[in-house]
């Protein structure tokens, strides 16, 4: 076996060559021989430690940002295992570095986030140097203008943290997601008349708009990005409403997969400094969701015209016919190929068979919502006839159905709750339908009806045999204490899906159902 000659050199000099391998290439370097990891053992050890301390960071304490960025800026080992980042709000001046207030949650004791009061710090928290390093970042690395980098550096000598969260998430190597919390109404007025999110916009259209500037690495990696988040610790209302050519530039992030984005359009106005130009089919997000956004038709069929493909489309709150028939066109035409997971509550008032549209979407995953009314009956005249084979039409894609309540479910027959089963038990036993995993009929037939729930009990464990994972109300007794899905723990199950929560607060410490209003 050949040896390396780097075990010929001294053991000192090989222990100072390791300390300058990187976070992502020290495991390799450690299974190289033993001796390499007898060299590195401590520093693996501490990196394990690293990640459950630094994957998940939050600014609700004022000093956290500061430090996140002093240690990317050092490349240590710390910066590389950082993933999320949430920001929670701006502290525009030093007098306002202080922890976050949340009503009724700062004098819990249970809340681990300890009041810490900063505002008594000033331009001399940050040395020479630091400051010399941020002007290096802005100009080198995120091209802002001389203009431009002396406003940013003036704002950051006042006490402004938003341009340290910018520089953060673009040196930050491994940053895999972005969620910009709801403001907290102490901060501003009401309907705030600016955004967190105008430095960081800045810079990245500055280097998408340079030929030559390479991409800083946490720009690189992001892959998820929510803007204005909802939380119950702050009123839906106290949030930022940006205009949506201040928020387009995030679609020109090289690698970006998902774009949750809340309150957008509201502040849409005629003045020409605020449009915005994207090109067709030029971003990598792949997942766009709206959530109560005030957007003109052309506006969001711009936005979603800006993608090259769509896997899930999330219009929370869509209700204009002329948006809605535009955007109907738009899906159904150009991303029908691509869409894992249509928002089939869009077509609610089509009038094509369920079976065709449908069957406009060959790579579909995610069936969601369906109610027993979409599904066709293979004898239109008897009520209690067989449903059309599912596998007639559904496509062979599926991984997971979700089937609501609704007006026939409340009035089903046991003959018909049968014949639903049987449908959904007969497709899950079709081999081309592999991968089907879930299928949720929550509340949908069996309203407390014991002697029907007892009937289908084969068919239901004939469906978990073959790997799918049923979301069924109670148990025997229909209770929702049982060993099936209570309400709580269905909830949590759908919690993507439902009451517009687009994207989770994961910094809440609280557990799930101590999060609902």
């Amino acid at each position: 076996m050949a040896t390396s000659p780097l075990l010929s050199l001294p053991e000192e000099l090989i222990a100072a060559i390791a300390i300058e391998v990187k976070v992502d290439d020290l495991l390799h370097f450690a299974l190289t021989c033993q001796k390499f990891h007898h060299l590195v053992k401590d520093r693996l050890l501490v990196n394990a430690v690293y990640v459950g301390e630094y994957s998940l960071q939050h600014d609700r304490l004022p000093l956290t940002t500061p430090k996140l960025l002093r240690l990317a800026l050092s490349g240590s080992d710390q910066a590389w295992h950082l993933r999320a980042l949430e920001h929670w709000g701006l502290r525009p001046e030093w007098k306002k570095w202080r922890t976050y207030f949340f009503e009724h949650y700062n004098d819990d004791p249970n809340w681990p986030d300890a009041f810490e009061d900063h505002t008594t710090l000033n331009q001399s928290f940050f040395t020479d140097h630091e400051y010399e390093s941020f002007e290096s970042v802005m100009r080198k690395r995120l091209h802002l203008s001389d203009e431009e980098t002396a406003e940013w550096m003036s704002k950051a000598r006042e006490g402004s943290d938003e341009p340290l969260k910018g520089m953060l998430m673009a040196l930050a190597p491994r940053l895999d997601r972005a969620n910009f919390i709801a403001y907290d109404s102490w901060q501003s007025l009401q309907f705030h008349d600016t955004h967190p999110l105008t430095f960081f916009c800045l810079v990245i259209s500055r280097i998408a708009e340079k030929p030559t500037a390479l991409w800083p690495p946490g720009f690189l990696s992001l892959r998820k990005i929510s803007v204005c988040t909802t939380s119950t610790m702050r009123h839906g209302h106290d949030a930022y409403y940006a205009n949506s050519g201040e928020v387009a530039p995030l679609f020109r992030l090289p690698n970006l997969k998902e774009l949750n984005l809340t309150l957008l359009g509201y502040l849409d106005s005629d003045d020409p400094e605020l449009k915005w130009d994207l090109a067709p089919r030029s971003s990598s997000v792949e997942v766009l969701a709206f959530y109560c956004c005030q957007l003109d038709s052309t506006s969001y069929c711009k936005l979603i015209r800006t993608c090259k493909r769509l896997r899930r489309f999330v219009p929370e709150g869509l209700s204009d016919r002329e948006t809605l028939h535009a955007v109907r066109q738009i899906l159904a035409t150009e991303y029908a190929e691509t869409l894992e997971e249509p928002p089939m509550h869009l077509w609610s008032t089509d009038t094509s068979p369920f079976p065709t549209l449908v069957a406009n979407f060959p790579k579909m995953k995610a069936l969601n919502p369906v109610t027993i009314e979409d599904l066709p009956l293979l004898d239109l005249t008897d009520p209690d006839a067989e449903l059309r084979p599912l596998a007639e039409y559904l496509p062979t894609s599926l991984e997971s159905i979700h089937f609501i309540d609704s007006p026939a479910s409340h009035a089903s027959t046991a003959a018909q709750a049968f014949a639903f089963v049987r449908a959904i038990s007969d497709l899950a036993g079709d081999e081309r339908y592999s991968a089907l995993r879930e299928v949720c009929i929550w509340r949908v037939v069996f309203r407390n009806e014991e002697h029907v729930y007892e009937g289908m009990q084969s068919m239901l464990r004939a469906i978990e045999t073959k790997g799918v994972r049923l979301h069924v109300f109670g148990a025997e007794g229909g209770t929702e204490e049982g060993p099936w899905l209570g309400q709580t723990s269905h909830q949590v199950m759908h919690r993507n899906y439902e009451n517009g929560r687009l994207t989770a607060v994961e910094s809440d410490p609280r557990p799930w159902e101590q999060r609902d209003r």
